[in-house]
């Protein structure tokens, strides 16, 4: 039965054998997949001990919208009257590019007689390895592993899920220039999903460590067709987001969102250390020290992070953090002896707080007796996180507290049984969580979160941004944000880079040294991340030119329209983990001959050649449509071309800037003392002369700014390839938008 025509672009073609069930799907005619094994437990359709008793048809609607649904029943051989699963596929009326699929569980299915050796007690979908080869050897794939979600490349035919791992798995064609693609991920209950490998399938289902799967449980999995890795991914992140209601994350949603920050996270200065002691005895004595610092020379942060050091703990800690688990969340009067609310009274700004797992041993399972807790060896968790939390959040009044930072996700997964046996409790932890922020005012970031987490995310408004990377100073490549960046914006989350030395300064008496020998690198991809932008220095020695080069002089931070990613050209070489970047900035325009020119930004660590490509615009170099390339460290410009030489910095990367040239020679660059030169905070439009016009010759732009700021605005003459620079005043009062004319 063709539930599914014969796909074109981005569509899903479903075929189900009205014999057997079998299943095979087509992206784009292309065939891609063909349904493998379905499994409960022990039982399995591929040796015949779990058998199809019944199939059946049916029209409905969800989030998604309208849909038709083939599903079919399953029954153990030696009890078929019993159905113990209902499997069902829906295909979209109105968006052929996806597919998604159902398993049901019409009564319990208690603990598992014979333990299973998968990842998945329950498996369906399984697509077959060896289907992809009706196109070529083996499709490419990447995923997701490990904790801050770290992006791995794989074929089809080597792909393995890991612990609370291998999801999203991204499958594409690098042998096809559009990049075919398409996404397989839960849709619903992430934290209950796993992914199943063996040799001959990948799959999913319930996770196996699950001890009751109850009556009436629905787990949904959605296959998401796409063009282009980064196009296919917001793809998918567009129709998670459709299932959920979730926004994508505003980028300035408040003043710790919008402004630099402050922060003491793990290898920076004040991460369970305060420096000289000339300073002060503890942390009450030294922030407030170290503010006034900050206020002496004109760096206007805008929020603070404290991080695990400010409370009282039922272990220690060792060099990376980790350790033991909360007993009361709130100031250890050693840290702050004049309590947060006091401490907040000094610095005045909205903070960034950090959390752990649970003790065993809490103030809150002994003080708290109307809520009860699981308990293991190491952690616990309550068994009404929404209620937990609700009154959680209530007793926060008066520390400032912006952005609750629940760190160690993975430990608490790990170390709380309960989270991984109760197949409904990790899910509502984390709703339960961003409940209680949202209730209160608050978001959240997730920290050392495993793929599974990140996932969940989709579902809660609060959850605005992510830890991308490893912890600063103590992990490789911490600042490599573009592959994680792909799967956190398409669900809408911003991807945190961690804090940073903006200095390349020894930072003696700090937790880390250090020192810096690429702060540039660090203060650009936090900027670019258009998450916070924290440094972590130590009091006098900040660099306060680089930290201000990321924002505004009132501290917002000048971000771009998305989040920096991994270039599509990348994929093109099978090579997910490379890190050609790109991001751009929309300027809006009222020439006759573009209707919004865009700002692209060119990171590239590898000192590859940057091919038009690598920023989406070969087609237009080989049509003979002009544009210019800025180098932002050379001040270089030179025209792009298929292949551009572009001079690294003095750190050994590249950055530039590619911009459109008007039909009357000039280009717009921006701002050059910033990383992102054109960004919408500061570029309203940009407008050519028309032709036949006085001002046919010239260009304008429209730019706002800040009271006593002083910018420098610069285009560039093609004829000439010069740059051409204006110094722009924001005077006081209720008008700060300029008008800039090149000529």
């Amino acid at each position: 039965m063709l539930l599914c025509g014969a796909a074109s672009a981005q569509k899903l073609g479903l075929y189900v054998d009205p014999n057997d069930s079998s299943i095979s799907i087509d992206l784009d005619g292309a065939p891609w997949f063909a349904a493998s094994d379905v499994q409960l437990d022990s039982l399995s359709s591929h040796d015949h001990t779990l058998v199809r008793t019944g199939s059946s048809q049916n029209s409905g609607i969800d989030a998604l919208g309208a849909f038709v649904a083939q599903s079919t029943q399953w029954a153990a051989a030696h009890s078929t009257a019993d159905t113990l699963m209902i499997t069902s596929i829906r295909t979209y009326v109105h968006d052929p590019g996806m597919i998604v699929f159902e398993q049901k569980f019409p009564a319990d299915i208690g603990p598992a007689a014979v333990p299973g050796n998968l990842s998945a007690r329950t498996v369906f979908p399984a697509f077959q390895r060896q289907s992809a080869k009706t196109i070529r050897d083996s499709l490419d794939c990447f995923s997701y592993h490990g904790i801050f979600a770290g992006i791995k490349g794989c074929s089809v035919m080597s792909y393995k899920e890991s612990h609370e791992g291998g999801s999203p798995l991204v499958i594409y064609d690098s042998h096809n220039a559009s990049l075919p693609m398409a996404v397989f991920s839960p849709l619903n209950f992430p934290k209950a999903h796993h992914m199943a490998s063996t040799d001959e399938f990948y799959g999913a289902g319930v996770k196996a460590t699950v001890e009751l799967i109850p009556k009436g449980w629905s787990q949904l999995f959605m296959l998401s067709a796409g063009f282009g890795i980064n196009d296919g991914m917001m793809k998918w992140g567009d129709r998670m987001l459709r299932w959920t209601g979730k926004p994508r994350a505003n980028m300035y949603l408040d003043q710790t969102h919008s402004t630099i920050g402050f922060w003491t996270d793990n290898g920076g200065y004040y991460h369970y250390a305060t420096g000289d002691p000339k300073y002060g005895a503890n942390y009450g004595e030294v922030l407030p020290k170290v503010k006034q610092y900050h206020d002496d020379i004109g760096i206007p942060f805008g929020h603070w992070q404290f991080d695990s050091w400010f409370y009282p703990k039922d272990g220690g800690v060792n060099p990376g953090g980790g350790g033991g688990a909360v007993t009361n969340w709130t100031a250890l009067p050693s840290v702050f002896p004049q309590g947060m609310a006091g401490i907040q009274e000094a610095l005045g700004l909205p903070t960034v707080m950090h959390n752990r797992q649970w003790s065993t041993h809490s103030d809150y399972i002994h003080n708290w007796t109307d809520i009860g807790w699981y308990k293991s060896k190491k952690a616990a968790i309550p068994h009404d996180p929404a209620k937990f939390f609700e009154r959680f959040f209530t007793q926060q009044q008066g520390w400032g507290l912006s952005m609750y930072e629940q760190d160690w996700m993975c430990t608490e997964y790990d170390e709380a049984n309960a989270l991984q046996t109760n197949i409904t409790l990790a899910d509502l932890w984390l709703q339960g969580m961003a409940d209680g922020a949202a209730g209160s005012g608050r978001t959240v970031q997730y920290c050392m979160p495993y793929p599974y987490d990140v996932l969940a995310a989709a579902s809660h408004s609060a959850v605005t941004n992510a830890r991308a990377t490893g912890d600063y100073f103590h992990a490789k490549d911490q600042w490599a944000v573009g592959g994680t960046s792909l799967f956190y914006w398409a669900i809408g989350v911003l991807p945190f880079k961690d804090g940073f030395y903006s200095s390349t300064n020894k930072q003696v008496g700090g937790q880390t040294v250090g020192p810096e020998l690429n702060p540039d690198r660090e203060a650009l991809m936090a900027t670019l991340s258009c998450a916070m932008v924290g440094p972590m220095d130590g009091i006098f020695l900040l660099n306060k030119t680089r930290i201000m080069t990321t924002c505004r002089e009132d501290g917002v931070v000048l971000k771009p329209d998305k989040p920096v990613s991994t270039s599509d050209w990348c994929f093109r070489q099978a090579d997910p983990t490379c890190t050609v970047y790109h991001t751009h900035s929309d300027v809006a325009s009222q020439a006759t001959d573009v209707s919004d020119a865009r700002v692209h930004y060119h990171f590239n660590s590898d000192n590859k050649p940057m091919m038009a490509d690598m920023v989406y615009l070969s087609e237009q170099v080989a049509n003979k449509v002009p544009y210019i390339v800025y180098n932002w460290y050379t001040r270089e410009v030179t025209k792009l071309q298929q292949s551009n030489q572009i001079a690294a910095g003095y750190e050994g990367h590249i950055y530039a800037v590619v911009s459109h040239v008007h039909h009357n020679g000039w280009a717009f660059v921006g701002e050059v003392d910033k990383y992102v030169t054109a960004s919408s905070l500061r570029v309203n439009t940009v407008t050519a002369g028309a032709q036949g016009t006085a001002s046919e010759f010239t260009i304008t732009a429209n730019v706002t700014g800040v009271a006593g700021e002083v910018i420098q605005l610069c285009a560039v003459k093609s004829s000439t390839m010069q740059l051409v620079c204006h110094s722009v005043s924001f005077a006081s009062g209720p008008d700060l938008i300029q008008l800039v004319q090149f000529e």
